[in-house]
């Protein structure tokens, strides 16, 4: 069960920061966004382990990679000229 919740401390930040960029075209509401989520679920004692913080940051950092990459904040309008 804790293979389980290192797994999702490796994708459910990343994705969440993709995701919240993909809605509001802003990459930094969606890290704020992505923080205070995490933020929240820490000061409530959601997390069993050290290692699950570190793996959730570690995450958020390869969300934005994955932003950058993929140029996820672009318009499809701005595509198309």
């Amino acid at each position: 069960m804790e293979l389980f919740w290192y797994m999702m401390a490796l994708v459910v930040p990343a994705f969440l920061i993709v995701m919240f960029t993909a809605f509001t075209r802003n990459r930094y509401v969606a890290i704020i966004l992505v923080f205070i989520i995490f933020a929240v679920s820490i000061s409530r004692g959601f997390y069993n382990s050290e290692w699950v913080i570190y793996l959730d940051a570690l995450s958020i950092v390869i969300g934005y990679m994955l932003i950058d990459i993929f140029n996820v904040e672009q318009h499809k309008n701005d595509e198309k000229k």
